[in-house]
C-alpha cells in the first residue's frame, strides 16, 4: 500500500514539474511579439527580438540582427539582409555567376544549391560556408527575380548559431509579401 501511494506521489510530483516547466517557457515565449519592415516592394514580419541593424553591402534595403548580438558597429553578426541588385543577363545565369568564385577561394564552401519557391516566385536556394578573420560563419541565401531585379534574402550567422535562429529566416521567408 506505501508503495502505491508513494509511485502516486512521485507521479504527482513529476506532472506538477513539468506543468511549472510549460507555464514558464509559455510565459518566457510570450514575451515576444512580431514587428513588420516594409520597403522596396519587401515586407517582412519577425520577431520582437531581432531589430532593424546596418548592413555592410550597398545592395542593402533592409536589414535585421538578433538584438544581443549586435556589435559596436551596429551590425549583427546574427542577421539577416535583403539586397536588391540590377540583372546582368539572364536571371539564373546572374544568380550563379555570384557564386562561381567561391569555387576558388579556400574561405568559402558550398554546401548545397537547388530551386525552391518564395511568396509564389520561383527562387535559387544556396548554403555555404564562410571564414573571415577567424570567424567562421554558415550563410543561407534565396535568391528571386522581381521586375527586372534580383532579390536575395541572405541569412548569417556564426557556426555554433546557425541552426538555433534558423527558423526566424524559415518564417521570414514562409510569411514574406511581396508586391
Amino acid at each position: 500500500m506505501k508503495t502505491k501511494i508513494l509511485k502516486g506521489s512521485i507521479v504527482v510530483f513529476v506532472l506538477l514539474l513539468l506543468f511549472v516547466s510549460v507555464a514558464s517557457i509559455s510565459a518566457e515565449s510570450n514575451d515576444t511579439s512580431v514587428l513588420s519592415l516594409s520597403k522596396s516592394g519587401i515586407t517582412i514580419n519577425y520577431p520582437s527580438n531581432w531589430g532593424y541593424s546596418q548592413a555592410i553591402s550597398p545592395y542593402s534595403i533592409m536589414a535585421i540582427s538578433k538584438a544581443d548580438d549586435v556589435d559596436s558597429f551596429g551590425v549583427g553578426q546574427v542577421n539577416i539582409n535583403i539586397e536588391k541588385k540590377p540583372i546582368e543577363g539572364d536571371f539564373a545565369t546572374f544568380v550563379n555567376k555570384t557564386y562561381e568564385p567561391m569555387k576558388y577561394d579556400s574561405n568559402y564552401q558550398l554546401v548545397s544549391s537547388g530551386s525552391s519557391m518564395i511568396a509564389g516566385n520561383k527562387a535559387f536556394e544556396y548554403i555555404y560556408t564562410s571564414k573571415e578573420n577567424n570567424v567562421a560563419k554558415e550563410h543561407k541565401a534565396v535568391w528571386f527575380e522581381k521586375g527586372g531585379q534580383a532579390y536575395v534574402l541572405l541569412y548569417s550567422a556564426p557556426m555554433d548559431k546557425f541552426e538555433s535562429n534558423l527558423y526566424v529566416f524559415d518564417y521570414i521567408l514562409s510569411d514574406i509579401q511581396i508586391t
